[in-house]
């Protein structure tokens, strides 16, 4: 009996080793190809590493659940970490109102790296195994952590009804179509731009971008914003807000894709082919 006892732990444990995924477990190799969508230079990842190594702002894209996404963001923060002092990461996958959180946990990282889940009140719905390693890099590395997104009390006062968002270049009607015609792409519903519950929903994610943009402007460099794809798009995202806020701020955009993508030089400086 005992032996079957022993066995079925031995499964157990294996089983849960096995579910804890590390985005650190990745060789360069293995990390596809970027495109620079304004010239169709192709670069590895390593020969690009070094053409972008002063960049001050770098906003990068994701497929929230793609692993090889996680792969090249934690290649790409660990090497500019070997090349130069960072000065912060921001990331989507943190609510503003999880700062406080984050910089306690900053404080002491040593003491409190067990258990942080519990301690940054991470949303399950942002996998942790893709972002651990992500997340516990500043950390670890003694460079800021920021939080960019909206609490749920703010994304609900906007649904409710908030001052419109000041601006010239993000709040254009072709920004606010493009975003609309992606949420009704994304639900898969019947229904048009001016329906005024997909207005609400463009007015949120326009108040998501401008947050990122303002917390990546205010943080210190050079820094790192991750984001979905669409947050990252110079066409309708984060770089309209850049845009409003900072004439003529210089940054470089990277979407996160397979060789399949349709992107183009509107929408992003690079696109990051990587396979599924």
């Amino acid at each position: 009996m005992w032996v079957k006892k022993l066995y079925f732990l031995f499964s157990c444990c294996l089983l849960v080793m096995g579910c804890q995924q590390s985005v650190k477990e990745t060789k360069v190799d293995n990390l596809g190809k970027i495109v620079d969508l304004r010239t169709g230079q192709t670069f590895t990842p390593g020969q690009w590493v070094d053409n972008v190594v002063s960049q001050q702002h770098i906003l990068i894209g994701e497929k929230h659940d793609n692993f090889s996404h996680h792969q090249a963001h934690y290649w790409l923060i660990e090497q500019l970490h070997q090349k130069r002092k960072q000065g912060a990461l921001l990331l989507e996958m943190l609510r503003v109102d999880q700062q406080p959180l984050v910089d306690l946990v900053a404080n002491n990282f040593a003491k409190n790296r067990s258990d942080l889940t519990a301690k940054l009140n991470w949303q399950s719905s942002w996998k942790w195994d893709f972002y651990r390693d992500i997340v516990q890099h500043p950390l670890e590395h003694h460079y800021a952590l920021v939080a960019t997104n909206l609490t749920q009390g703010e994304v609900t006062q906007i649904l409710q009804g908030a001052e419109p968002l000041k601006g010239y270049i993000s709040t254009e009607k072709k920004v606010k179509q493009q975003l609309a015609d992606i949420i009704i792409h994304s639900h898969q519903c019947e229904c048009n731009a001016s329906d005024p519950h997909i207005q609400k929903m463009v007015e949120v994610q326009q108040f998501r971008d401008r947050r990122m943009a303002e917390k990546l402007l205010k943080s210190h460099t050079p820094n790192i914003l991750i984001a979905g794809n669409h947050h990252i798009n110079r066409q309708y995202g984060v770089p309209k807000h850049l845009a409003d806020l900072s004439h003529n701020q210089k940054f470089i955009t990277v979407l996160l894709a397979d060789k399949n993508h349709n992107y183009t030089q509107a929408d992003s400086d690079y696109v990051w082919i990587l396979s599924e």
